[in-house]
């Protein structure tokens, strides 16, 4: 009885729920009713709302496109009758359009007689031109006063937005805004006439907001008997203006300079002298020019420790027969590349010891650096010459100094330096000039460095050429060479008779199909195949936009 009457207890409540049933299985027939149009009313809103993000999606497409790759071609000419033109080319972005520009100068009578006088100047007169790198037209023109000194592009701190130009003329240093060729500042360079390339750039001492350079004046013809002073004046990239007082370098025999920095970051100043190779800290020089300043850059206690207590020199190679300094990029420490009249070494910077020396006898142009083997480490391209207008083109051994390649060709005087594009196989592609036993005409050759018992010769008509450099237009492609060709500006102060200045642009890869292979090795014949083969090898190539 008693589970009985439990189990009747307990259902109860069950019963009591089924009596209330009828009216619950209607609430819940309308609930779940409730609960269907709510459903749908959700589905309508968010497929209404996917909709309406998709028509937002597609309108934003069409009123803002994605950016469309310029259009450029692949060889253009750009022709300044009647001038004469400079050594000098330089690659910026003047309108921003992701593609390097071409920057020149050139004098002319003709070509410039109006764009002179717009700026009250007398024809002929100089005009640092910005030529755009798709198609060759101009981009914009600067008059500037004759006569030409040097002209330096990529100076950080004197344009408007990003580097600009440096240009020294006539009696002033100008500065010229890269975008638009406007003057940003023009001031006497009185303190500065025999200033030299390159500028020294500083951090900004003026606390104005734009980083400043330095100007090192000296005379590289000066001789010991007649020495001439060598200075060093700080500007301000912003104005112009001479920053703190001149700095008395104290040196003899200085013929070129170089900046360098360390390991550690620390700005030196690289002094080629006839006695040898000596840095001083720029840390020093800034201390001397503008006393208590607080902008100070750092030094290098490694290098301070062998530096001269009395004049901060740093002895750092000694020779009779210095001829020139190069920085090599790279490695765990940057190394300096030294040139002398009877050899080519690698000095490390981190010991300041030489690593390796390789015996030359007079190199013709300036070494070039690129990426012959697959270690990583740079090698070098020289020109040896070798008397009877011949040279021996070397590639050195970036690690040892050994020849890992070479060839006998027929030069002239002058003849441009070699040029190098680095690819994304880790390897560069080299591009030389001279002229082959069985020709009568000047040629440019590419060498692949995976095929390299072969040149491609390219007869190319060019003449009298001023200055050549290859390059990226863009960021991985677009690789370039550029020729300056026309009479020699330092050589006509005024632009006679007819010959024109030409600025000639060609993609590296369409010399491929105009060339031959040629046998590095003297009167080895070549198949159809070989040759096949290493022009494919060219147009499978992939660059890189890494700097050297």
């Amino acid at each position: 009885m008693t589970d009985a009457s439990g189990r009747s207890f307990e259902a109860e409540p069950l019963k009591g729920r089924e009596i209330d049933g009828g009216v619950s299985k209607e609430k819940s027939c309308a609930g779940k009713l409730g609960l269907s149009h709510l459903m749908g009313w959700r589905t309508a809103a968010f497929l209404f709302s996917l909709f309406l993000c998709l028509a937002v999606v597609f309108a934003f497409s069409f009123i803002l496109p994605c950016p469309v790759r310029p259009q450029y071609l692949s060889t253009w000419n750009s022709t300044i009758p009647a001038a004469a033109t400079y050594d000098f080319l330089a690659f910026e972005d003047a309108n921003e359009d992701k593609v390097l520009d071409v920057f020149f100068m050139y004098k002319s009578s003709e070509a410039s007689h109006n764009t002179c006088m717009s700026a009250d100047l007398t024809p002929p007169c100089l005009v640092l031109t910005a030529v755009d790198g798709t198609k060759g037209q101009t981009q914009w023109e600067r008059p500037l006063a004759p006569e030409f000194d040097w002209v330096e592009c990529g100076v950080k701190g004197i344009g408007q937005k990003g580097p600009g130009c440096l240009v020294a003329h006539a009696d002033n240093l100008t500065a010229v805004d890269k975008r638009n060729g406007f003057i940003m500042w023009q001031q006497p360079r009185a303190t500065v006439m025999n200033a030299n390339l390159p500028l020294i750039n500083v951090m900004d001492l003026n606390a104005d907001g734009a980083e400043d350079f330095a100007v090192l004046s000296y005379d590289p013809e000066a001789t010991l008997l007649t020495p001439v002073p060598t200075e060093l004046v700080f500007f301000s990239g912003k104005s112009g203006d001479p920053i703190g007082s001149r700095v008395d370098v104290d040196v003899n025999g200085l013929f070129a300079h170089l900046q360098f920095h360390t390991t550690t970051g620390a700005p030196y100043l690289l002094l080629l002298t006839y006695s040898g190779l000596y840095a001083v800290s720029m840390q020093r020089l800034v201390v001397r020019a503008t006393a208590g300043s607080k902008s100070v850059p750092k030094k290098d206690d490694s290098w301070e420790k062998k530096a001269d207590r009395n004049t901060g020199f740093i002895p750092l190679y000694h020779s009779d027969s210095l001829k020139r300094v190069m920085v090599v990029r790279g490695g765990s420490a940057p190394s300096l590349l030294v040139q002398t009249g009877s050899s080519v070494s690698l000095l490390h910077t981190d010991k300041l010891e030489i690593s390796w020396t390789t015996n030359t006898s007079n190199l013709l142009s300036m070494p070039t650096f690129g990426h012959f083997n697959k270690d990583e480490i740079l090698d070098i391209m020289v020109e040896d010459d070798l008397g009877n207008e011949t040279k021996r083109v070397m590639v050195l051994d970036g690690k040892s100094g050994e020849v890992l390649w070479q060839i006998s060709l027929l030069s002239w005087t002058p003849s441009p330096r070699p040029a190098s594009v680095l690819t994304l196989n880790s390897i560069s592609v080299f591009m030389l000039w001279g002229q082959s036993d069985n020709q009568t005409m000047y040629s440019s050759f590419l060498l692949h460095p995976r095929f390299s018992q072969l040149l491609l010769e390219r007869i190319n008509p060019v003449q009298n050429i001023i200055s050549f450099k290859a390059t990226l237009l863009e960021r991985g492609r677009h690789a370039s060479y550029f020729i300056l060709t026309g009479p020699d500006g330092r050589q006509h102060t005024e632009p006679s008779g007819t010959e024109p200045v030409i600025l000639t642009k060609r993609k590296i890869k369409d010399d491929v199909s105009e060339s031959k292979a040629l046998s590095v090795k003297a009167d080895e014949s070549i198949s159809k195949d070989s040759e096949d083969s290493v022009k494919e090898a060219f147009y499978r190539l992939r660059f890189s936009d890494n700097l050297y």
